[in-house]
């Protein structure tokens, strides 16, 4: 018995001692610098794309969860002021207002269901100087329309300001049986 606990005390002393080089794997001195991911290129310069705050994915989730649950006052209060989105179809949705009339017609037509898939959190200072916080996300939407199940996989980028949807720009194929 007097053997397991020195073993458990010698153990225990290991770990807290061998601790601080679990906590960082930094080096005295050396820069914590952002992870570059891609560039970005749509204000006509090569600006270094970096990886983003995972609370701009958590955002996202919240909002398509509002559509899972058809949650118009969720989705209208979870939209940055502003508010605009170009639809896969090429339609342009100038307002928050114009998105409640689409979406209220749309869920009552076709109960539309998504599947999340994967989501990417990224970031740009633009030319102005101000942060761009964007998620890259990709989601399995299944509609039904006259009892016809439709699948479609569609990517949204999507500009998250200030902790509220700002921008989303959606692209979609369908998905065959």
């Amino acid at each position: 018995m007097k053997i397991a606990i020195i073993k458990v005390v010698l153990s225990i002393s290991i770990l807290l001692l061998a601790q601080p080089s679990f906590a960082t794997h930094h080096e005295t001195g050396e820069k914590n610098e952002k992870t570059i991911i891609g560039y970005d290129t749509t204000e006509g310069t090569k600006a270094p794309l970096y990886a983003g705050s995972l609370d701009t994915v958590a955002v996202w989730i919240k909002y398509m969860q509002a559509h899972e649950d058809n949650d118009l006052n969720a989705i209208r209060n979870a939209n940055a002021e502003g508010f605009e989105a170009w639809t896969s179809d090429g339609s342009f949705i100038d307002s928050t207002d114009a998105q409640m009339t689409l979406l209220k017609e749309w869920f009552a037509a076709s109960d539309p269901k998504w599947t999340h898939m994967y989501s990417i959190a990224n970031e740009f200072t633009g030319k102005d100087g101000k942060l761009q916080q964007w998620v890259t996300t990709g989601w399995d939407l299944v509609e039904t329309v006259d009892g016809k199940k439709n699948k479609r996989r569609e990517i949204f980028d999507v500009l998250i300001e200030n902790g509220k949807v700002k921008t989303i720009y959606i692209a979609a194929r369908p998905i065959p049986d």
